[in-house]
This record gives structure tokens, C-alpha cells and sequence, in this order.
């Protein structure tokens, strides 16, 4: 019976140390983490298994106060054990693999942080209610010896230290975001070394350890009759406290040098952005003149006093595109509304509404270039203004002398969003999701800082997941509400390239049937909210996350401004297809197969020469790196025929809001003037992100037609989402 009760202990103190090594999966790789996190439980079953004679006592009426609250433990990390396997389990990536689970990636890691921070301090709990035990059994395998009474409250006040240092590290790791499922991410501070982490953790071990001690012991009164070791007592205690209390000041209060960390190119806390250039990665607040701008509202239209502005985004700024070079350009007055069209707005003047998310206030979506164009028109002529475009077959004309509605110029709209600022937000800060609405987890530079949450200027919020009402958030300077984010919004101009020169009143590229939206809406990440991004899409071609902001000029334009409207081509059902499909760890692969089985097409496999590696943590930090510098990786497979083919179904995971680098690569290879392309894609919330646009900007002789977006395998609903996705796209089935 001796023998158990050791065994059991020794079994804590393993899981006790193993505590610290898992939550650095960071450090030790997913592979390692997963055999550790095996290893936990195989601990926690054996240590209930020898515990079955405790409790097998429980039913025969043998209760104390101390015994009930060990019960209650245990029952709770019975549950929170089962959670942290399952979860563990759902996203397993080398133990259980082999198992026939998947499910909701975001869901799973948020349940795996809860369940595994919460058995930290549960566990903690559970050794301090039996430190008596582990003290005792250390004590019969040495000497016995009296321990001095001063030396005992020596330990005491290093107890206490250790908990105000656990309480320390309890605030800087944020615990509470784990403990009520805030967060789905692990966040290291990459400013801080190995060692302060781990001191950390040990110290919150230690804090909860102390109180589990207290909890579970009988308080006793301390009694002494001389003063001389009172004080003495006093002093024991005091001294360790003191000391890590002026630790824990000094780290708060001191220069705050990175020294030893886990990443060597950490930016400086401490430099002044204003006296140099910004390195990418930093937020630049450098403050400047705002023009002057009359805020004067007529027919509930905002004027917009005209000026010089920079369009575009500097070099330095991080996750710009390519397409965003900087140049002068001169915008003349107009008004805008302040608000993005609004689903009753839209719908009492063309008689339907064809919005995703449904609501009088919120913003119309799920409209094409097309579509807005014909309200413009249609609610012009309802308010006996002059219609602003005609429509002559494929083409639609801008008469800049009619006084209707329109669309901002993509220039206008820039001028409008910027409200006098040059940083990447209107905000002059990192954009939060308390400011704008947009998929709230992946704030503003997160792809560079996934694991090091205290560099971000904005941490990870709210992600709504629909649109929300037009007057939502503050406005910018200019008055106008949501410029960033809730839905992008369409503009005027066919997609080009931007030239150096200067500009005035510009209208977009002379050809081409992609037109450009601003803005980013809902399910966008921060980076693709800039005042600078530019997407694009077919002009016929409408998006749960496009609306429309109207926009009336100022001073009457001369001529008219020509611009194609074509729509694509319904896809050919008899050309032939093939299935291309980049997939890393099996979901867009079983999307591929369940198209390849109803169509009967070819399937080809896109590979890389160096694989990305199969490490999760590992593979999040290559994805980012190759889609901030852009990379073309070398690709291991290669179409022989591909002129054969005039329909080609593009597959891939959402990666960080875009598509793998190696369906760049991909795109690049070959000529698809005069193909249909056809994107699907699976994600883990946040749909297509921009992978659409990336792929326009990358094959702009090519017709896109109707995506398919999955959720992570799609589940039972696969198949079915795939028969709808082919017939809308007018493919034939086998």
C-alpha cells in the first residue's frame, strides 16, 4: 500500500515538470509535444488506476472536508483530461493521424489552451493539497535532522516571493485569455529569454502549489515567546520577499533589453521612428498635416475638399503589394456618403435584395460591379437626377457632367479613406477589432508575430463573422464610417498597374474586365484592410463581402470615360478539365477527389521541391515567410499537356488570407489566356480571404469563374456542396 502511495507521488511530480515542457510546444516542435502530451495521459490514467482503493473508499461514507475537495479535483480533471485528449486528438498531426478525426481547427486549439491551462492549475492544486505527502516522503529517504526554525521562515518568505512572482507571470503570459477561451493562438513574447519563460511558469506552479497547501491543511497558530526570534522570523520571511519583489519592479521599470532571445531580429522597443526610416514591421506614427476639409453634408453627402495626396504605400510598408506604387495624384471636389448602401436602401430601389447576412442596416452584399453600376442608374432616375453611365453592350460609359450617382474613382476613394493620414490605417494605429469590423484574430502584422504576442501594436479580438450595421464604429476624420472593413467596397476603375507619374483625376487602366474594390470587409485580415490594398474581380462577378458606397461629383467633369463591362463567358461543358490541387495536410486533397469522382477529370497534384515541413507551428512561420517576400517556390510536378485543357480547377488551403506560394508558382508556369479557372479552397473561417484576388492579379487573361469554399474536409456536406458548385458553373457530371 506504501508502494502505491509513493508511486502516485512520483507520478505528480513527473506530470508536475512535464507542465513547463508542454507549454513551450514552440521549443520543442509539434512531433515532440504530441509523444510528451501522450505521455500525460498514459501518467494520468496509471496514477487513477493506482488510486482506485481511495476511491473505492468514497462509496463506503468516508468523508472529511479535505477528502470531498481532493473529489472535486479529480472529477474536474477527469473532464478537463478528456477534453485536452480529444482536442489534442483533432489536431494531431503524427500520434494520431492515423485516426479518422477532423474537425474545426480554431475550435479544437481554443479547447486544447482552455482545457490544458486550466489542468495546469488544477494539477498545481492537486500537489499542493498532498504536499505534506511529498515533504514526508522525502523526508524518510533522508537523515533526520530538526530544521531551524529561522531557516523554516526563511522558506516561507521564498514561498511567498515565489507567489507574487507567479502572480507576475500570471498577468504577463495574459492566463485569463486561455482560462476563458479569448484565444485560439499560443503567444510567446519573443523579447523575453528562454529562461524568464520558464521562470515564469515555474513560478505560477509554485503560486498555485501554495495555495493549494493552504487550502488543504489545517491553519495552525504560531506561538513564540521570545521576541528575539519573532523578529528573526519577520526578517526570514521579509528578506526573500523583498528581493523578488525588486525583481519584479526592475522588469516593469528597467531597461527593458531583449538580451539572449528566441529570435535575433527583434526590433527595438526604444527606437524613435520619427528620426528614421521605419524598418517593415513597424507601425509608423509619424504625425502630419491634415489638409484642410469642409465637412459640410448636403442630401446626406459628405463634401470632400479636393486635393494633392500620395496614393499608394511606401516601400517600407509591411504586407504591401506590388501593385500599390507609390505616386502624387490630385483628386478635385465630391461628395460621399458617409455610410456604405444599405440593404433597404438598395432594395427599394431595384425590388430585391441579395445579401448574405440579412438586416435593413446592415450593408448590401453579394452584388457585382454590374449590379451597382444599374442602382447608380436606377436611383438617379428615381430621384430625377441625371444618369451617370450607359451601358452599350459590353461596354459602360461615364458621362463626368451628369450630376447622378456613381462610384468613387479608386483614387477618391483612397483620398476619402486616408482622411489626410499616410500611415496604413486611417487610424494612425494599428487597426484593432474594436474599431472596425474584420476577422478580428490575425490583427495587423500577426503573420510576423503569431507567436510573439507582446510585439503587436494590436492583439487579436472579436471575429463576428457576418456584417454588422453601416453607423457602427467611430468615424474617420473625414466623417465617414467603415472605410476599413464590414464589406469592401466597389469603385469605378478597371485593375492596371499603377504608373510613377503624376496624376489628376485619374479613372484606371484603359482595358480589362477586372475591376477593383477597396476597403476589406468582414472575414479580411488587418493586412488587406490598408488604405492602400487593391482587389479585384470580374465585373459580373459578386462576393458575400462586396457593397458599394455611393458618390456624387462636386464640379461638372468634361467627356466621357469608357470602360469595359464585359461578362464572362459561361464555362464550356465540354472542354476539358483538369484538377490541379496544392494540399498540406489532406483536406483540399479529399475536395480534389470528390470533384475528380463526379466529373471524371484529370487530377494532377501541384509539389514542391522542398516540401514545407509537416510541423504546424513550423509550417505557419514558412507560409508567412514566403508570402511576405513574395517566393516562388520550385515546384517537384509539372502539367505536360496543359494546352489541352481549357477548363482548370485550382485547389488549395486558405493560407494566412491568400494563396500557398506554390499556386503562384503554379499560375506562373503557364499561359491561361483564354482558360476558365475555377478556385476552391479550404479554410478555417475565414472563406476565400483575398486568394481570388491573388489569383486575378496572377492570371489576367483568364475567366474566374464561381468558387467553392470548404470548411476545413467539408464533412458529410462535401459532396453536395461539390454537385451545386459544378452546376453553377454549368460542368457536367459523370
Amino acid at each position: 500500500m506504501k508502494s502505491k502511495a509513493v508511486a502516485k507521488r512520483i507520478i505528480d511530480i513527473i506530470m508536475l515538470f512535464l507542465l513547463p515542457v508542454l507549454m513551450a510546444e514552440i521549443l520543442t516542435g509539434q512531433w515532440l509535444h504530441e509523444w510528451l502530451g501522450t505521455g500525460m495521459v498514459f501518467l494520468f490514467l496509471l496514477h487513477h488506476v493506482l488510486n482506485f482503493g481511495w476511491m473505492r473508499n468514497l462509496f463506503q461514507g468516508k468523508y472529511t472536508p479535505l477528502r470531498c475537495a481532493g473529489t472535486a479535483l479529480n472529477i474536474l480533471l477527469i473532464f478537463d483530461f478528456l477534453a485536452l485528449a480529444f482536442s489534442g486528438i483533432m489536431m494531431s498531426g503524427f500520434v494520431f493521424e492515423w485516426l479518422p478525426f477532423s474537425g474545426g481547427m480554431i475550435t479544437a486549439r481554443t479547447l486544447h489552451l482552455f482545457s490544458s491551462h486550466w489542468g495546469f492549475i488544477l494539477m498545481s492544486l492537486h500537489t499542493g493539497m498532498h504536499w505534506k505527502l511529498v515533504l514526508g516522503m522525502c523526508k524518510s529517504r533522508m537523515p533526520e535532522r530538526k530544521m531551524d526554525d529561522v531557516f523554516l521562515w526563511l522558506l516561507r518568505g521564498a514561498a511567498f516571493g515565489i507567489v507574487l512572482f507567479g502572480i507576475y507571470g500570471f498577468m504577463q503570459q495574459k492566463m485569463t485569455d486561455y482560462l476563458f477561451m479569448q484565444t485560439h493562438f499560443v503567444f510567446f513574447d519573443e523579447t523575453k529569454s528562454v529562461l524568464m519563460f520558464y521562470a515564469e511558469v515555474t513560478a505560477m506552479i509554485g503560486m498555485f502549489i501554495v495555495a493549494g497547501h493552504y487550502l488543504g491543511m489545517a491553519m495552525q497558530k504560531w506561538r513564540c515567546d521570545e521576541m528575539g526570534k519573532r523578529i528573526a522570523k519577520i526578517l526570514a520571511f521579509c528578506i526573500p520577499v523583498a528581493v523578488i519583489a525588486a525583481v519584479i519592479f526592475s522588469l516593469n521599470h528597467g531597461n527593458s533589453n531583449p538580451g539572449d532571445t528566441w529570435s535575433a531580429d527583434v526590433p527595438s522597443m526604444e527606437e524613435n521612428v520619427e528620426e528614421q526610416a521605419p524598418s517593415q514591421g513597424e507601425t509608423v506614427q509619424t504625425q502630419i498635416e491634415k489638409p484642410a476639409v469642409q465637412t459640410e453634408v448636403e442630401d446626406g453627402f459628405v463634401f470632400i475638399s479636393g486635393g494633392i495626396f500620395e496614393m499608394g504605400s511606401p516601400e517600407d510598408e509591411a504586407w504591401r503589394s506590388d501593385d500599390e506604387t507609390l505616386h502624387t495624384v490630385t483628386v478635385s471636389d465630391f461628395y460621399i456618403s458617409p455610410y456604405e448602401l444599405t440593404q433597404k436602401e438598395y432594395q427599394e430601389v431595384m425590388g430585391e435584395n441579395p445579401s448574405n447576412f440579412k438586416g435593413d442596416d446592415l450593408p448590401v452584399e453579394n452584388i457585382s460591379w454590374l449590379d451597382a453600376i444599374a442602382y447608380c442608374n436606377t436611383r438617379s432616375e428615381r430621384d430625377g437626377l441625371n444618369p451617370v453611365y450607359t451601358i452599350d453592350g459590353g461596354n459602360v460609359s461615364w458621362n463626368r457632367a451628369a450630376d447622378g450617382y456613381r462610384l468613387p474613382t479608386e483614387a477618391e476613394w483612397e483620398y476619402a479613406c486616408r482622411a489626410g493620414t499616410k500611415t496604413p490605417f486611417n487610424t494612425e494605429t494599428s487597426i484593432g477589432a474594436e474599431e472596425a469590423n474584420y476577422y478580428g484574430h490575425y490583427p495587423y502584422m500577426i503573420e510576423d508575430n503569431y507567436f510573439s504576442q507582446g510585439n503587436l501594436d494590436t492583439k487579436p479580438g472579436e471575429y463576428r463573422q457576418t456584417t454588422v450595421e453601416v453607423d457602427s464604429f467611430s468615424p474617420n476624420g473625414y466623417g465617414l464610417y467603415n472605410m476599413h472593413g464590414n464589406v469592401s467596397e466597389w469603385v469605378w476603375d478597371t485593375y492596371g498597374s499603377y504608373g510613377t507619374d503624376g496624376e489628376t483625376d485619374p479613372t484606371g487602366a484603359a482595358d480589362g474586365n477586372r475591376k477593383v474594390y477597396r476597403g476589406g470587409g468582414w472575414n479580411d485580415f488587418a493586412k488587406n484592410m490598408r488604405s492602400a490594398y487593391r482587389a479585384t474581380l470580374e465585373a459580373d462577378a459578386a462576393s458575400f463581402n462586396i457593397g458599394l458606397r455611393l458618390v456624387r461629383g462636386a464640379v461638372s467633369g468634361d467627356g466621357d470615360v469608357i470602360s469595359s463591362g464585359q461578362t464572362s463567358e459561361q464555362t464550356e461543358s465540354g472542354g476539358k478539365i483538369l484538377i490541379a490541387y496544392f494540399s498540406w495536410g489532406g483536406n483540399t486533397r479529399g475536395v480534389a477527389e470528390e470533384i475528380q469522382a463526379q466529373t471524371g477529370a484529370d487530377l494532377f497534384e501541384i509539389t514542391c521541391v522542398e516540401p514545407y515541413s509537416s510541423d504546424y507551428n513550423t509550417v505557419l512561420e514558412e507560409a508567412q515567410r514566403d508570402q511576405n517576400i513574395q517566393a516562388r517556390p520550385e515546384l517537384s510536378s509539372h502539367v505536360e499537356n496543359m494546352d489541352e485543357y481549357d477548363i482548370v480547377m485550382i485547389g488549395y488551403p486558405n493560407w494566412w488570407a491568400s494563396i500557398p506560394m506554390p499556386i503562384a508558382s503554379f499560375l506562373e508556369e503557364y499561359d491561361f489566356s483564354g482558360k476558365t479557372i475555377l478556385p476552391f479552397c479550404s479554410h478555417g473561417g475565414g472563406r476565400f480571404g483575398q486568394s481570388l484576388t491573388a489569383i486575378a492579379k496572377l492570371a489576367p487573361d483568364a475567366e474566374i469563374g464561381e468558387g467553392l469554399s470548404v470548411h476545413y474536409s467539408g464533412g458529410n456536406e462535401l459532396p453536395g456542396d461539390v454537385t451545386e458548385w459544378l452546376e453553377a458553373n454549368g460542368i457536367a457530371q459523370e
